[in-house]
This record gives C-alpha cells, sequence and structure tokens, in this order.
C-alpha cells in the first residue's frame, strides 16, 4: 500500500488526540515517526509499535488514540524500507534481519532517552501486528535490550503464514537459493495480499483500495524471505527458550486471518508454557476476526483495543 496521503479519508480521525510527526534521522536512514501523547496527569506509560508489512499509520487511528486516552503514549514508526521512511539519499532502502533487529535497538533507545528527558519512568511497551508481532516476540527472545520491556503484545503476529497466503514451498526455495548471492537480495518478488483477508470492514476496505492494490505488493526477496524465516523460528526451542519467564505477553489473534495462521499463535503460547516457571503468557483468539484485527469490523475492533487496554492497564507497573 502506498505511505501517500489517501483520496478517501481513514474510517477513524482523530480529533482528540492527534499525532505528532516527526522525523528521526539514525545512520543512513531517516524514520518517519508518529506519537499519540497521553496526557501527563493520566501518564501511565508508553507504548513502541511495530507494523506489519507494507502497513500504514492510519489503520490504527482508532487504536493509537484509544491507548493514547488510557494513559499511554503510542509511538509508532515506519520500518526501513516502508512507507515514509527513507535513506538520506531519498531512496526507499531494503530491510533485512539486520537492518530490522537494528532498528528496533535505535527506537528503543531513543524512547527511552525522550522518557528520561520528559523525567518519566522508562515504562516502555512493545507492541505490533503481523510483521511486526513476529518481530518483537523474536526481540523479546534474543534482543539486546529485551530486559528494557515492560510487557508484549502481538496482533495477528506472523509465525506461522496460513496457507492461502504461503506463496509455496517451491517459491520460498527459489528466494531463498537467489539470496545466498549478494545480487540477488534486492532483487523484487510479488507478495499479494487478499483485501477480503484483511478486513471485514466495508468503510476500511474503501480507505485501502484508496491508498493501492493490494493484490500488487511486492518486496525484497531478502526481506521476504527474513520475515518468513524470523516467524518459523518462533516455534523452535533454541528461540523461545530465551523468553524472559516474567515479561507479561499477550497475543491477540482472528480465527477466520487468512494471512497469517491462528494455530502459530496458539503453538507459540503453548511452547512457552510448557517451560517451568513461564507466567502470565496468553493469547485471545476472535471467531469473526480476520487479520487486521483494529481495523476489523465493530464488534472485533472495539473488544481487541477493549483487550489490549485492559492489558497494558494490567502490567503498566
Amino acid at each position: 500500500m502506498s505511505s501517500q496521503p489517501a483520496a478517501v479519508p481513514p474510517p477513524h480521525v482523530c480529533k482528540e488526540i492527534p499525532p505528532v510527526e516527526k522525523d528521526i534521522p539514525i545512520d543512513d536512514c531517516v524514520f518517519r515517526s508518529y506519537k499519540w501523547p497521553a496526557a501527563k496527569d493520566n501518564w501511565k506509560g508508553r507504548v513502541l509499535f511495530v507494523h506489519g508489512y507494507r502497513d500504514h499509520h492510519q489503520l490504527y487511528n482508532e487504536l493509537a488514540e484509544s491507548v493514547a486516552k488510557a494513559g499511554f503514549d503510542f509511538f509508532f514508526f515506519y520500518q526501513r524500507g516502508e512507507g515514509e521512511s527513507r535513506l538520506v539519499d531519498n531512496s526507499k532502502g531494503v530491510s533485512d534481519d539486520y537492518y530490522a533487529y537494528k532498528a528496533l535497538d535505535d527506537m528503543i533507545e531513543y524512547n527511552l532517552k525522550e522518557l528520561s528527558d520528559e523525567k518519566l519512568p522508562a515504562k516502555l511497551h512493545l507492541m505490533g501486528a503481523s510483521m511486526g508481532g513476529g518481530l518483537i516476540l523474536n526481540y523479546a527472545c534474543h534482543g539486546l535490550y529485551r530486559d528494557k520491556i515492560k510487557s508484549l503484545s502481538a496482533l495477528s503476529p506472523l509465525i506461522v503464514l496460513h496457507k492461502n497466503s504461503y506463496p509455496g514451498k517451491l517459491i520460498e526455495y527459489i528466494v531463498r537459493t537467489i539470496c545466498v548471492f549478494d545480487f540477488g537480495k534486492k532483487l523484487r518478488v510479488n507478495s499479494p495480499l487478499n483485501l477480503e483477508y484483511i478486513t471485514g470492514d466495508e468503510e476500511y476496505q474503501k480507505f485501502m483500495r484508496s491508498l493501492g492494490d493490494t493484490k500488487a505488493l511486492n518486496g525484497a526477496f531478502v526481506e521476504t524471505r527474513d520475515f518468513i524465516l524470523r516467524g518459523r523460528n518462533l516455534l523452535t526451542e533454541q528461540v523461545y527458550s530465551g523468553m524472559d519467564s516474567r515479561v507479561p505477553v499477550f497475543i491477540c489473534h482472528g480465527e477466520n486471518d487468512n494471512i497469517t495462521d491462528v494455530n502459530g499463535s496458539k503453538a507459540f503460547i503453548s511452547a512457552l508454557n510448557s517451560i517451568d516457571g513461564m507466567e502470565n503468557k496468553k493469547i485471545s483468539t476472535y471467531p469473526d476476526g480476520r487479520h487486521q484485527l483494529t481495523a476489523d469490523i465493530p464488534g472485533v475492533r472495539h473488544q481487541v483495543i477493549a483487550d489490549l487496554i485492559n492489558f497494558l492497564t494490567t502490567n503498566k507497573d
């Protein structure tokens, strides 16, 4: 989807707490960020949000404003190669595992410093959706600053692609083989998404159509390879055993998600809870929920947002 302003306004417009836009230059990349600030007299913490593949910040307007009203700053940034972020030479850039984790390191550092400068406690919560959900769960297992995170919440995390969206073993093999060679890493592969799989809400479908054709999406071979393998690795004991037994983890996943498989999320939580001493690792599923839970039909998105706020509030300290 395009990061340019849509011809159709988003279904939720933030009137009470509009986001503050800011560019954050780090090394060779200028990261575009949006922050929905909570009132200081009701401040409980900050959420650092990691978006999904070819995502758009306005799909999270209702979530972000609701979280800010509940007392948590909501900080969104576009990852390298995504949305409105650009390299210093104004090219788009390409991400991979190294850059994905490096950006998260940098944004955690940035937010902790900003909280310190504002004389606020270092209460930083990670939240992510789809590809970003898989990334933050991995980060909690082996990331540099995983001990700085108060809680993790993941929406439809990419752990296992659903069979209806998985490109197939042949395509995966070709992509992984070509990525062995440096010249092949930046080649593009089609990665279409079915709009009906993303949301069942007609207003959000209309908005997303105005952003671009989801079936025309494509990504660099290396970023596609890395986010698929990154998610799959969460089900290996070598990775999930690195999760802090005490950090709260909450996964929200729709049972009607045809992009990421809800069974992958269930298997991950089950694996965590199989470890002796593991605490506060939970999953909630939503029978009618599709992939973009916070932009889904009202009955789904309102429940998901309420569940996320309850989780954050319960684990604010």
